[in-house]
């Protein structure tokens, strides 16, 4: 159904385009259904998350099956690597110290919180034996994560952001609150320290891909 919905949207695209699936929830209907959407209308990839608790995130139980489905399969798992519940820890805290303005959302993002995931995510798919496809690579712990495994053979994919190569968290402190607000999304931009090391991730063939992720949310999208 929602490949159907998003077709449809879909269909006045001027350009070629190919469709990923998100893993909403998991069970065994979707596990089914992954088989129809592999063979009979050629999706070859699903996204995975691992933030957004008490919404997309997945626990690590139902990654290792839908890592072990996409392999059965010979589909690719995406994961949105943000550790989900370190997350929900830090904003809780964040809003009740009453910090609300656009820069909360950083403080409730930290680096660590996507190194840790990346980490995660390549020892579960490493396990399993499937390939892995790392979305929006923000920090330079991530970078390291996705290099180690890769030294050690692991078939890892990592896509950054041009945005991540360009922009630093200094916007989220803009006085002008629609400026700091527009730059808002998860995984945020980062440190200065960071695009120096997604640069050299590119350079270097780590990070084997690029991405603009564009997903807007109003001011009139």
């Amino acid at each position: 159904d929602a490949l159907a919905v998003w077709q449809d949207w879909a269909a006045k695209s001027v350009i070629d385009y190919g469709f990923h699936m998100t893993v909403s929830w998991w069970g065994a209907r979707f596990a089914d259904e992954m088989a129809t959407l592999v063979r009979e209308h050629g999706i070859s990839s699903f996204k995975f998350f691992l933030a957004y608790k008490g919404g997309l995130m997945l626990p690590d139980e139902d990654l290792i099956d839908g890592f072990r489905r996409c392999r059965e399969l010979g589909a690719l798992p995406q994961v949105h690597a943000e550790n989900g519940e370190l997350i929900a820890y830090l904003q809780e805290k964040l809003l009740a110290e009453g910090v609300t303005a656009p820069l909360g959302h950083v403080l409730s993002r930290p680096p660590l919180c996507d190194g840790e995931a990346t980490g995660r995510a390549i020892a579960l798919a490493e396990t399993v034996g499937v390939p892995l496809y790392v979305v929006h690579v923000s920090a330079a712990e991530a970078v390291q994560a996705i290099a180690a495994a890769r030294a050690r053979g692991v078939p890892v994919i990592g896509e950054t952001l041009p945005g991540f190569l360009a922009i630093d968290d200094s916007v989220y402190r803009d006085s002008d609150f629609d400026v700091a607000a527009g730059h808002v999304m998860s995984p945020p931009y980062r440190p200065k320290s960071h695009p120096p090391v997604l640069w050299a991730g590119v350079q270097d063939g780590t990070l084997s891909t690029t991405g603009t992720d564009h997903c807007c949310f109003t001011k009139a999208q």
